[in-house]
């Protein structure tokens, strides 16, 4: 192509419409559908998963082996992962204390992750990575791998059908943090898949999922009322999210996010490390550093399944923790690796983390209220949201405003069963053409499309944390537009305005399951005759802004989201648009305009581009770390 032009008009309105995989819809003849809910957390990992039809019981895996343990019975498996000689050697609960293993693994899937160099379990891990010859994206595909195959034994032992595989679709849906980046999601979704996965995996956001067990427990206790709104803190072990519905109706059961999430990296193991570093400040750094590893894992962990979940802040209460190979010293009361612990110091360590969550709710609580709503009830969900001490303090601070911090029953394992809670809310009832609305078969890439689902959700809809958007070139108006901006259109010979933004979509405004945002992208193209017998490429930029008030023009707050390519046989252009000259450049000119639709999910973006009613390219987005 010897010149480009591309400027853009937006569509007239949303619509209201959904989109399936071609695969998936064919298959609705197959049988049965299991629905398989994953929470891959920082810390620890939770699977649930149940049979789309009858009860829809959900089936929570609490057996994870664990040769610690007598009774092993555990919501969730550590996301811990060794290996020897290459191999998978451990994972879960199998892994010891003696090894060299990766931690924190979900992290390294944030390009230039803030705790990527600070944090030592995250730095260990990338030190393993450049040891062992690996990539973060490689062991987590390990690690769900391993997951993966014990779910899979686990619903074979409870089907009674050694051939289920065949018998079931299978469907995912992954959690992931609502703070995480679009990158991190991609590579999350691409892990899973390379981990052998099915290929039907949707993404739905950790505060969401937490949201929807929750309040579907809460409609069940008969304790809801429409237009009450609720804050659900799903404080975790690596991160926080904060996400606050309204109650729309309660049966059924509907609500509407009604402020923009919120989150931080600030959960349990944040209190570990304050521990850590209260621990080596009171024997010595020089000490502590002489003391084995082992030894620090064990007192760690005893303070993990002990200390952190119990202690209330009581000062009359006596707290302690063995270090093996600690030098006694009467003046601290530390005998027989027996180190005792203040209660006034462990409420500084508290006091360091909490503090941090209490800010996330009360900005939360605020953007709510400034809505002219009233929070009825703040919910905590996720491992530290069972933590005492947590609840005590935001009930002390929120209780004056009349509003109730409640802690939820099962908050440890609220994420994965809502996530197989929204997996099984996805109903998909195939509509006649007339209510598609949508272009027919795809002649181009013989790819159809697929039939729209109509949605059954409990949550109708959500808030955008981000405005999403293309580039465009508009004739210029030095009143309007910034001379460096200005460049000479060689399809027209006029000056255009380039760098310019076209938001389809602003941060703060209302979007629903599956809603359709489309654009009209119009590309000049050179060089096009009766004789042409070949193809053109073109490639189509998507870009956001987490700003307020999103640019009118493409500056450094305006970041790269992917990229989609496609390929239109010359012959077809020259088919479907007419021709004209330019005062510039000799040659024909024809103006291509492609439909570019952006298709909205819990957690995740997808794309579709047609031309001329055909369907060009579907999802083949290349995302910014891999350009």
């Amino acid at each position: 192509m010897k010149s480009l032009r591309s400027r853009s008009s937006l569509g007239s309105s949303l619509a209201s419409s959904s989109r399936v995989s071609t695969a998936a819809t064919s298959m609705d003849l197959l049988g049965p559908e299991i629905v398989v809910g994953i929470d891959f957390g920082t810390t620890h990992s939770g699977v649930c998963w149940a049979i789309n039809e009858g009860q829809k019981k959900i089936r929570l895996i609490t057996d994870w082996t664990n040769p610690q343990a007598v009774n092993a019975n555990a919501e969730k498996v550590p996301s811990v992962i060794s290996y020897k000689n290459g191999q998978v050697s451990n994972w879960g609960y199998e892994v010891t204390m003696r090894e060299d293993s990766f931690r924190w693994i979900k992290i390294l899937l944030e390009p230039e992750h803030k705790y990527a160099k600070t944090i030592d379990d995250v730095k260990q891990s990338n030190a393993l990575l450049t040891k062992l010859n690996k990539t973060a994206d490689e062991v987590v595909s390990d690690y769900l791998r391993a997951l993966w195959a014990y779910t899979k034994e686990d619903i074979r032992k409870r089907i009674d059908d050694e051939n289920w595989e065949n018998t079931f679709r299978l469907r995912v849906v992954l959690t992931v943090p609502a703070m995480w980046s679009h990158q991190a999601k991609d590579r999350t979704a691409k892990a899973a898949r390379a981990a052998g996965l099915p290929v039907d995996i949707s993404m739905v956001t950790e505060p969401e999922a937490a949201a929807l067990a929750t309040l579907r427990g809460k409609a069940e206790e008969d304790t809801l009322r429409p237009g009450d709104s609720f804050v659900v803190c799903d404080a975790g072990g690596g991160t926080v999210d904060l996400i606050s519905y309204k109650v729309n109706s309660i049966h059924p059961l509907r609500v509407e996010e009604c402020a923009i999430g919120d989150g931080d990296l600030c959960g349990s193991v944040f209190l570990d490390l304050a521990f850590v570093k209260y621990i080596a400040a009171l024997i010595g750094e020089k000490q502590y550093a002489k003391i084995k590893e082992v030894s620090k894992k064990k007192m760690l962990k005893e303070f993990e399944f002990g200390i952190k979940r119990s202690f209330m802040g009581d000062d009359n209460k006596d707290y302690s923790v063995d270090l093996r190979g600690v030098e006694d010293n009467e003046e601290e009361g530390i005998v027989d690796d027996n180190v005792p612990l203040k209660a006034n110091m462990l409420r500084t360590v508290f006091d360091h983390i909490c503090g941090q969550i209490d800010t996330l709710v009360q900005n939360q609580t605020m953007e709510v209220q400034g809505r002219g709503l009233k929070v009825k009830a703040i919910l905590l969900v996720g491992g530290f949201g069972e933590s005492k001490y947590l609840h005590s303090r935001l009930e002390n601070a929120y209780t004056s405003e009349g509003i109730r911090v409640l802690q939820v029953d099962g908050a440890w394992s609220a994420i994965c069963r809502g996530a197989c809670m929204w997996g099984l809310e996805q109903v998909r009832k195939p509509l006649s053409q007339t209510e598609k609305g949508l272009p027919p078969y795809s002649a181009i890439d013989n790819a159809g499309i697929p039939a729209t689902p109509k949605m059954d959700s409990t949550i109708v809809s959500r808030i955008s944390r981000y405005s999403y958007g293309v580039p465009v070139m508009e004739n210029f108006d030095p009143k309007k537009h910034l001379w460096r901006d200005r460049i000479l259109d060689p399809s027209t010979g006029q000056y255009a305005a380039d760098n310019q933004m076209r938001w389809l979509l602003k941060r703060g405004e209302m979007m629903r399951e599956n809603d359709i945002l489309p654009i009209d992208i119009q590309q000049a193209v050179h060089g096009i005759g009766w004789t042409s017998t070949g193809a053109r490429e073109f490639s189509q930029v998507l870009l956001y802004s987490d700003q307020q008030e999103p640019p009118t023009r493409r500056d450094e707050s305006v970041k790269k989201l992917c990229e989609l390519s496609f390929v239109i046989p010359e012959s077809v252009i020259w088919s479907h648009t007419g021709s004209y000259k330019s005062p510039v450049e000799k040659g024909k000119w024809r103006d291509c305009i492609f439909n570019l639709m952006v298709i909205l999910g819990s957690a995740t973006l997808e794309f579709e581009v047609y031309y001329h009613g055909y369907r060009v390219a579907h999802t083949e987005a290349k995302y910014a770390q891999d350009t």
